[in-house]
């Protein structure tokens, strides 16, 4: 290969033309190793920078759906028609895809970001399937249901405001299913209010089921904030 030839063969070359390159011998073993590196990262590169761009579009999502004394969530259709992001995906060339595995009653939904340019990102998210349905198959769907739109919130990073209670603008009702865990949010606010009303921590955990407050069920919430808004009351 003529000297300089490697040097200017990758600017602005596509896989196409690098495969017809090497189909031809204009590239040998190593240079063409170093040419799919080369256009792995460029496809990276289209892939994070189309990203940010689609990240300053996709709106704070309002919670619709209700869940009766919980609060609301917001279906996985909404958020992809009714919300735009599915429009907001294809402008930017992305698309979605999910797989999902089965294993130890746990249901795990991975979120495949791929994009035109090439270079894909995985995000999973798992959900304990719960007994408390009609049937297996309902509760293994819900459970499908509630992980694959939540791998899809965390794999484009949607934030979706949810129902907030009227004199706390900052302590979230609960969203989604309520046998997934409480928000992180929650967490540290119920771990905060434990110890300003000096309740017994481990007391409140065994109390709760759980063996940290970030394993606290999503169901127990009501019933563990009542318990602390009581304490509060009394110590006023």
């Amino acid at each position: 290969m003529p000297k300089g030839e490697l040097e200017t063969a990758p600017q602005g070359m596509s896989i196409e033309a690098a495969f017809n390159a090497a189909a031809t011998k204009a590239l040998d073993k190593d240079s063409l190793d170093v040419m799919k590196q080369l256009l792995a990262m460029d496809a990276e590169r289209r892939f994070n920078s189309a990203f940010v761009a689609m990240q300053s579009e996709i709106p704070v999502i309002v919670a619709e759906s209700s869940i009766p004394n919980r609060g609301k969530y917001q279906r996985y259709e909404d958020i992809m028609q009714k919300d735009g992001v599915a429009k907001i995906l294809s402008k930017h060339g992305f698309c979605v895809a999910f797989e999902q595995e089965y294993k130890d009653n746990i249901i795990t939904v991975t979120c495949i970001l791929r994009h035109a340019g090439g270079h894909s990102h995985r995000t999973p998210f798992s959900v304990r399937v719960s007994g408390k349905a009609d049937s297996e198959t309902q509760a293994d769907c819900k459970a499908s249901t509630t992980a694959k739109r939540n791998a899809l919130c965390q794999a484009l990073n949607i934030t979706i405001r949810q129902d907030v209670l009227m004199d706390e603008e900052n302590d979230a009702s609960i969203i989604g299913n309520p046998t997934e865990f409480i928000s992180l949010f929650q967490a540290d606010e119920l771990e905060r209010r434990v110890k300003e009303t000096n309740s017994n921590v481990q007391a409140f955990l065994k109390f709760a089921g759980a063996d940290k407050f970030s394993t606290i069920l999503a169901g127990k919430y009501d019933e563990l904030d009542a318990s602390l808004r009581r304490k509060e009351q009394m110590g006023k």
